[in-house]
């Protein structure tokens, strides 16, 4: 293949929002299975103690900042603008991504600057339970990690640029090279370097995330120049989403350095527990609602810069009803495996088994509330596309004190299994309330479209999981499961067991999605599920 040729695959248009959603999930799941073996190197070389929760506290606070400032709101609110003002007028679309890429770079230069000065006293006070020796092994480490964010932002402009032009594929292969970088910093800087090379890996993991997307976005249009075209270009549309949806990012924010907190007073390892749990949690929402939101949000946004706001509800019935069909099953048997899984990502090394059964069971109570968090993916676009921000804002702001209130009356009494249930709490009560008012916002939504085909995946589901931890049970006669290839078997097994009996279970009930797929297979097609690629073409 020339080069002109892979450059034109690399950055191809994405047809339709099943194809899109499928890339992104792919990629993903590639992602989050890298994360997992970081994951287990960093359990594996330093188990969890002083050297990880000082990793995990310094990886906060430039995580923190570079969310706080840029990552959801920008895409929240350049999208849609971006989207309007491209088919209004080409050449001012591509001067307003210019002058954000500008603005951006200037931005995140000045204030990681101010961070970095500032991060002894700021980490003291996330973290006012760690001794003098671990807080300044976080302080060297978020110095240096203070570069990530310069690179990132860079990059998530490029994303809203390839979302916008509907090209997935770079965008979605991006967070591949970021834990690539991340993973060669625990393997081979760290190991030369000592703990300062664990930063390193993670700002060589952003610049990957930027360099792999910008390609893509040349080949697109946009052409760079360091230059600015403030006049007449959006931008104070974009801020007039970006603003309040940066404020509700505060609140997601705040609602995990107050966790971090709290497990900073729960004793040694307790940071790094829950933030090994929470990126266990977020395997599910990774390559189930994630992708499926990503790939949406442009749909959305064109319908309702049209004024079409049936589509927009159509779309998103069936977009919601996908999202169920995986999502409530993929949690149950993910609740059911949390042991097998806990212990063959994490349980190596330095990592003992009192810090293996405290993940699986702080990943259980994460776990109830991740259906709610994979339906808040999607609303929360659905609004955004909407223009309106203020209204997410305003229901998180509620929400982070149902998720604190929860973790610290529970605290006490659960470990940091608590903070976990706090955070599903919060999922739950956000997501019912969006919903709510988007249904009295948009009379198109009914709730009795989905209650049908909801309950059936949620039967269904409910007898996979039975069948997942029958199986369980009965392999544990055969096999030794303190060897990592028993476990495998075991837990796989009791995997495709689960999901067989869960295909079994809606064929007999008569689901739409078991008799589109049969329908598929007969005519020899491939498989999609159905509808959903309708909406690109009406858009």
């Amino acid at each position: 293949m020339t080069l002109n040729g892979f450059n034109g695959f690399w950055s191809q248009k994405t047809k339709g929002i099943l194809m899109a959603a499928s890339i992104l999930a792919g990629a993903g799941l590639v992602s989050r299975l890298l994360g997992f073996f970081r994951n287990a190197l960093l359990a594996y070389f330093y188990g969890a103690g002083d050297v990880l929760d000082a990793y995990f506290l310094a990886f906060r606070l430039p995580d923190f900042f570079f969310n706080l400032f840029f990552f959801g709101a920008f895409t929240a609110g350049f999208v849609p603008v971006f989207i309007k003002l491209k088919n209004q007028d080409s050449d001012r679309a591509w001067k307003l991504a210019n002058d954000v890429l500008n603005i951006t770079v200037l931005v995140f230069i000045f204030f990681s600057a101010i961070f970095f000065v500032a991060a002894p006293w700021i980490l003291k006070l996330i973290a006012p339970g760690f001794e003098t020796e671990k807080l300044k092994l976080a302080v060297m480490l978020s110095r240096v990690m203070f570069l990530q964010p310069i690179f990132l932002g860079i990059s998530v402009v490029f994303s809203g640029i390839l979302q916008s032009t509907h090209r997935f594929l770079a965008y979605a292969l991006a967070p591949i090279f970021y834990n690539l970088g991340i993973i060669f910093g625990i393997l081979f800087l760290a190991q030369r370097f000592g703990p300062i090379g664990l930063a390193w890996g993670v700002v060589a993991g952003a610049f990957l995330h930027m360099l792999v997307q910008y390609p893509a976005a040349k080949h697109s249009g946009f052409k760079y120049k360091p230059s600015f075209y403030l006049k007449g270009n959006s931008i104070k549309d974009i801020f007039h989403i970006i603003i309040p949806r940066s404020l509700s990012l505060i609140l997601n924010q705040l609602n995990l350095v107050a966790m971090t907190a709290l497990a900073s007073f729960l004793g040694s390892g307790r940071v790094s527990i829950f933030s090994f749990a929470n990126d266990l949690n977020g395997l599910i929402l990774g390559v189930v609602a994630v992708p499926l939101g990503v790939a949406v949000f442009p749909v959305f946004s064109a319908a309702a810069s049209k004024k079409k706001f049936d589509e927009l509800v159509e779309t998103l019935i069936k977009t919601l009803r996908q999202l169920m069909f995986v999502m409530i099953p993929a949690t149950i048997l993910f609740f059911v495996l949390r042991a097998q899984i806990v212990r063959l990502t994490l349980g190596y090394g330095q990592f003992d088994w009192l810090d293996t059964v405290l993940t699986i069971q702080t990943l259980g109570f994460f776990l109830v509330g991740l259906v709610f968090q994979g339906v808040l993916a999607i609303i929360l676009r659905a609004f955004f596309a909407l223009e309106d921000a203020k209204t997410t804002f305003w229901v998180l702001f509620f929400g982070i004190f149902v998720s604190i209130a929860a973790a610290l009356f529970l605290a006490p009494l659960m470990d940091v299994s608590a903070l976990a249930l706090g955070m599903s709490a919060g999922a739950i009560f956000n997501a019912l309330v969006l919903v709510f008012i988007l249904k009295r916002r948009l009379t198109f939504f009914r709730f009795s479209v989905l209650a049908r085909p909801v309950a059936s995946f949620l039967f269904s589901s409910v007898a996979a999981g039975l069948a997942a931890y029958a199986m369980l049970y009965f392999m544990d006669r055969f096999v030794d499961t303190h060897k990592v290839l028993h476990l495998m078997i075991q837990g796989g097994l009791a995997g495709l067991v689960g999901i067989a009996v869960y295909i079994l279970v809606l064929g007999l009930i008569g689901s739409e999605e078991i008799k589109q797929a049969i329908k598929k297979i007969r005519s020899g097609k491939k498989i999609i599920l159905p509808n959903l690629d309708e909406e690109t073409h009406q858009s």
